[in-house]
């Protein structure tokens, strides 16, 4: 084989390549922020929770509850979010008012409902069924 001659540095400018809007990187979706009344009904719970061992943290930017490092229970705008096992989600997602958990829209999160503060009476019973499924 014959030796490889160099190649020549090219002398054209250097030019970006042009990016489309398509090609963008997707923005993360704003979180809706918890009201006055959720925040005061949230802290009410966090303080039942953390003197039992859990934790106060952030998922998505919003408020949570820890038990054991995994997450369950928080807020999401004006409503809560609870993650439960089989038997309490297949009951939770029958009552008026409680929705799939989907911090983006179209992509629910499995094992996970919301509901919202005008069922805020539901919370500190979906809450402790959370607490006790992850824990």
């Amino acid at each position: 084989m014959p030796p490889r001659t160099p190649r020549k540095a090219s002398t054209a400018p250097k030019t970006r390549a042009k990016t489309s809007a398509t090609n963008a990187p997707a923005k993360a979706p704003k979180m809706p922020e918890a009201g006055p009344e959720t925040v005061r009904r949230f802290d009410e719970l966090a303080e039942v929770f953390v003197a039992r061992g859990a934790e106060r943290s952030q998922m998505f930017g919003m408020p949570v509850l820890k038990a054991g490092g995994k997450v369950f229970a928080g807020t999401f705008g004006d409503a809560m979010n609870f993650k439960l096992g089989p038997d309490d989600l297949e009951k939770a997602r029958k009552q008026t008012g409680v929705e799939p958990f989907e911090p983006v829209k179209g992509r629910a999160m499995k094992e996970w409902v919301l509901v919202p503060l005008a069922h805020a009476k539901r919370w500190s019973d979906l809450a402790e069924r959370a607490f006790s499924y992850v824990s």
